[in-house]
């Protein structure tokens, strides 16, 4: 396993006690079907992303063209500044499972990263995960520091516990000043296998602290039949083509494809995780592929418009929210879709 430089990281391991199904990923965006995020103060953020279906120009929104309505009440909304806000970056890097495939991608990792800081003053820190998050590398306010763990991430067992990743880098953003605009960038396969976290913990917690997940995603069937492949195929059994024929060595393990398709079905981890925040999820295969996504992400990073509203309704649980343009029918808003207010605290009198 890999170890940073002490004389620049600290690296230690994390543990979590708690308890995961993903089916309660699934129970997250409950109700409407729609992606929640828990709002626990007066204050609520709504990242949006405008996109023109056509090749046209977008003209310089203000707040007065949003219309957000809150369980169906129109809200009084303000457009925060965040051009020039300075970011706290954690990169969350798998290890485990099939991942290890896709390494070579990683080497210039670091640099692909600027896309997103743009001339932003900004710091980077970095996780890897397997079964468990496992090393981490403190903030940085040069990316150049991370490289070696980009380059060397070594390789993990073969879990891929991905909410418990995402828990421990909302750990490390939340220390981080409040002025800071906080994301984590996930890279990672779809689907979590191995997390203890509480997947409704996960929603709360990104809720209080303001965070947004920005997610690269690699498909572990395609990682797993591209090593079938190309790696030596001595280790698989022999196959009985026929009771008449001998065994056949070197054949290809045809047996496990079918399982990797099924578990295929399940609920995209990453992309929902994704999407509760407010992020976006891009798939890639190969090192172009991801310097591609990281530049279109990086692009509709710095396009993206961050509202902010108290809302007129304390109540507790789910509100679901609906943000369009005035007058603009024709555009492609991709904005968070909900939010939940956990029920303040009881008082007693003096």
């Amino acid at each position: 396993m890999f170890t940073p430089r002490p004389s620049t990281h600290r690296c230690w391991t994390f543990r979590r006690p708690t308890h995961l199904t993903l089916a309660l990923l699934l129970s997250a965006a409950l109700h409407a079907q729609s992606p929640t995020i828990t709002s626990t103060t007066n204050l609520v953020l709504v990242p949006a992303l405008i996109q023109s279906l056509s090749a046209e120009t977008l003209p310089i929104f203000k707040a007065t063209d949003f219309l957000l309505t809150d369980n169906g009440i129109p809200q009084h909304v303000t457009l925060e500044d965040t051009e020039h806000q300075p970011l706290s970056i954690v990169v969350l890097l798998q290890t485990g499972a099939t991942a290890p495939s896709n390494f070579p991608a990683y080497a210039k990792l670091g640099t692909m990263l600027t896309y997103l800081t743009a001339n932003s003053p900004h710091q980077t820190a970095m996780i890897t995960f397997d079964s468990q998050p496992e090393y981490q590398w403190d903030f940085t306010p040069d990316v150049g520091d991370l490289e070696d763990g980009f380059a060397q991430p070594g390789t993990g067992d073969h879990g891929a516990a991905i909410l418990d990743a995402v828990d421990a880098a909302i750990d490390l953003l939340r220390k981080q000043p409040p002025m800071y605009r906080r994301v984590v960038v996930l890279i990672s396969q779809t689907h979590d296998e191995g997390s203890r976290a509480h997947s409704k913990d996960i929603v709360r917690r990104l809720g209080e602290n303001n965070i947004t997940i920005e997610c690269l995603t690699f498909s572990p069937e395609k990682a797993w039949l591209k090593g079938q492949f190309t790696k030596p195929r001595h280790a698989n059994p022999p196959y009985q083509l026929s009771p008449d024929l001998p065994l056949v060595s070197g054949t290809f393990d045809l047996g496990t494809p079918l399982g990797k398709v099924l578990s295929a079905l399940r609920t995209s981890t990453s992309a929902e995780v994704a999407t509760l925040s407010g992020g976006e999820s891009f798939p890639f295969a190969t090192k172009s592929d991801l310097e591609h996504q990281l530049s279109v992400l990086a692009n509709h990073f710095a396009a993206t418009y961050t509202l902010s509203f108290h809302p007129s309704s304390k109540e507790p649980g789910f509100h679901s929210l609906h943000l369009q343009i005035a007058g603009q029918p024709n555009l492609q808003v991709s904005a968070r879709a909900g939010y939940w207010t956990t029920p303040e605290p009881y008082t007693s009198g003096p």
